[in-house]
């Protein structure tokens, strides 16, 4: 079944926007056809199209269950900015894999910016991100931060993963199921410096290494969601 973002109004489940546009004259549906809905909760919704005007098509609900593919744990990631192409990436494995929010943030050797049309458009990928992978509440987007301001937010969570690729060895993680919310950190394509990697380590972040190979900055994103995703049962 087609999976759509929509909205209700008045009780009736609304599909509008760039969505309509790709049910109406990419897939070419119609009444009476059938699709998932996803309102940005916790559930998805089985609908019957019952009416298209010219920017929307309205829809009953004939079914609701809870969406088996939202995540089971608060898990972040605070991503130094890579360029646009690599953070595009990541954003829609981020969603694949589970995680909750994704924060940008500026470090040293960072030279990406966030403007709001970048912002706009990692949204969009991370919903057509959730369709593909039968999620119905998309990660949030965060605005970017500084490193001082991100390491004002570790006690939020119960533990923060640090991905430090110089180090000689990392804490070696096990299980991470007792933790519900959890933070990781990942740099940009060149690094973090001496001086940021203390500041973090200092502040109560648990170092983590990836083995002796220097992975991309996509790659080393990838290699620790999916790690706290599996270890934490998520």
């Amino acid at each position: 079944m087609r999976r759509f973002f929509g909205e209700k109004v008045n009780g009736q489940i609304q599909i509008t926007g760039d969505e309509f546009n790709h049910l109406k004259n990419v897939l070419r549906l119609g009444l009476g056809d059938q699709v998932m809905v996803y309102l940005g909760d916790e559930y998805e919704y089985a609908c019957e199209i019952e009416q298209i005007i010219k920017k929307c098509a309205f829809c009953k609900i004939i079914g609701q269950k809870l969406c088996e593919g939202n995540p089971q744990k608060n898990i972040v990631l605070y991503q130094a900015l890579p360029k646009r192409e690599k953070f595009e990436f990541i954003v829609q494995k981020a969603t694949e894999i589970g995680i909750t929010k994704i924060v940008p943030f500026v470090s040293e050797h960072v030279i990406a910016k966030v403007t709001e049309t970048k912002l706009e458009r990692l949204k969009a990928i991370a919903k057509e991100a959730c369709k593909q992978c039968e999620r119905s509440v998309p990660p949030e987007i965060g605005e970017a931060l500084d490193v001082a301001k991100v390491i004002e937010e570790f006690g939020k969570y119960d533990i923060v993963l640090f991905a430090n690729e110089r180090a000689d060895k990392g804490e070696k993680l096990k299980s991470l199921e007792k933790y519900k919310n959890i933070a990781i950190i990942v740099g940009s394509e060149g690094g973090f410096s001496s001086k940021e990697k203390d500041k973090f380590i200092d502040a109560g972040a648990t170092v983590v290494s990836l083995g002796k190979r220097i992975y991309r900055s996509e790659t080393a994103s990838v290699a620790m969601m999916s790690l706290a995703s599996i270890l934490s049962g998520n």
